[in-house]
C-alpha cells in the first residue's frame, strides 16, 4: 500500500512539472521559463466540455520571445464575438473576459489556434463560427504587464 502512495505522488509531482514545462509549448513562446500563476478549469463529465484559463508569467517576455503565429491585437471581429457571448450559471450571465478578470488589453499579441477536427489551418479563426461546438484556444499577451492570458474552450 505504501508503494502505491508513494508512486502516486511521484505521479501528482511530475504532472505539475510537465505542465509548467509544457505551457511555453503551448502558448508558442521560445527560449523562456514560463509558469502559471492562477489558473482555473471546468473541464468535466464524460465529454470533457468546459473552459480553462490561466494567467501566465515568463521571465523577461519580448515580443520577439513570441512565434511568427501570434498577432497583433486587436483580435478580429469571429474571436470577439465569442468571448463576448454571454454564458449563464449560479453567479449571474458574464462573458469569458469578465468571468476570469481580463483586463482590456490595448498594447500586446494574441494566438489564437482552433483545435478543431475539421479545421486545415489551425491559426485561421474564419471558421470559427460557423460550426456547432467550438474547440480551441486563445492566448493574450499583455505587453504593459508582461503577463499572458490563455483561454480555452471546448464544447
Amino acid at each position: 500500500m505504501k508503494k502505491i502512495i508513494l508512486g502516486l505522488c511521484i505521479l501528482v509531482l511530475l504532472t505539475g512539472c510537465n505542465k509548467t514545462e509544457n505551457i511555453s509549448k503551448k502558448i508558442e513562446v521560445t527560449n523562456k521559463t514560463c509558469k502559471i500563476v492562477k489558473e482555473k478549469d471546468t473541464h468535466g463529465g464524460f465529454l470533457g466540455d468546459g473552459d480553462h484559463f490561466a494567467i501566465i508569467e515568463c521571465d523577461d517576455l519580448s515580443n520577439k520571445d513570441l512565434s511568427d503565429n501570434w498577432k497583433e491585437l486587436p483580435l478580429t471581429d469571429n474571436i470577439l464575438e465569442i468571448v463576448n457571448m454571454p454564458q449563464c450559471n449560479d453567479d449571474g450571465c458574464k462573458t469569458a473576459f469578465d468571468r476570469y478578470d481580463v483586463p482590456d488589453i490595448k498594447n500586446g499579441y494574441y494566438l489564437f489556434v482552433d483545435r478543431h477536427d475539421s479545421v486545415k489551418n489551425k491559426y485561421d479563426d474564419t471558421e470559427l463560427n460557423i460550426r456547432s461546438s467550438y474547440n480551441f484556444s486563445l492566448s493574450i499577451y499583455d505587453k504593459d504587464n508582461n503577463k499572458i492570458y490563455l483561454y480555452e474552450l471546448d464544447t
